[in-house]
C-alpha cells in the first residue's frame, strides 16, 4: 500500500483496485439485450434470431419497423449506460482503494466543507451515508490536482496485460536480439 501526501495536505493510502471489480458495475449496470426476430420452422416451433438493423430506417409500420425501434432504444439505452459505468469505476476505485490517513486543514467530520460544496447546487447536500459522504469528499476538497488523480489511478490499476501487447514485446526482442 503506498502512501502519499496531497497538495491539500492529507495523507492518503492507495491500494490496488481489485481485478475483479467490474463484475459489480456490470451487476448493477447491465446492458438490455437487443430485440430478437421470432422465426416459425416448419416443424411449427419459434426461434429467435438476432435481428440486423437495415442501413435505411424502414417506413412502413409493421414487425420490421417495431424491431428496428426496439434496436435504436437498445442502443439509446446503452450509450447511457455506458456513462454511468464510467463514472461507477471512478466513484468505486476512490472508494475501495483510498484511505486518508491523516487529517489536513479540515476535519472529514465537520461540517465546515459541506457548505462550501452545497453552496453550488442549489437542491444537493452532501450526503450522510458514509461511503458517498467520503467520496464528495475526496473528490472535492482532498484530492485537488490532476497529476495526483493520475497517480492515484495508476497506483490502483493493474497494469492489462494482452496478446497484442505480448506481440509486440517479442518483436521488439527479436530486433534487440539481431
Amino acid at each position: 500500500m503506498d502512501k502519499f501526501k496531497l497538495s491539500s495536505g492529507f495523507t492518503i493510502s492507495v491500494k490496488p483496485l481489485s481485478p475483479y471489480y467490474m463484475d459489480f458495475i456490470e451487476d448493477v449496470f447491465r446492458f438490455p439485450e437487443f430485440p430478437k426476430r421470432k422465426i416459425k420452422l416448419t416443424s411449427g416451433e419459434f426461434i429467435d434470431y438476432e435481428y440486423t438493423p437495415p442501413k435505411v430506417p424502414p417506413t412502413d409500420a409493421g414487425e420490421e419497423f417495431d424491431l428496428y425501434l426496439k434496436y435504436k432504444a437498445v442502443e439509446t439505452s446503452i450509450s447511457k449506460i455506458e456513462i454511468l459505468r464510467e463514472r461507477a469505476r471512478r466513484d468505486f476505485l476512490l472508494s475501495t482503494c483510498v484511505t486518508i490517513e491523516e487529517g489536513g486543514p479540515i476535519d472529514y467530520n465537520s461540517e465546515e466543507w459541506t457548505y462550501k460544496v452545497e453552496a453550488a447546487f442549489p437542491n444537493y447536500t452532501v450526503p450522510k451515508h458514509e461511503g458517498k459522504r467520503k467520496l464528495v469528499f475526496l473528490k472535492a476538497i482532498a484530492i485537488t490536482s490532476v497529476e495526483e488523480t493520475e497517480l492515484i489511478i495508476q497506483r490502483c490499476l493493474h497494469q492489462e496485460v494482452n496478446m497484442q501487447s505480448i506481440i509486440d514485446a517479442l518483436q521488439g526482442f527479436r530486433t534487440k536480439m539481431a
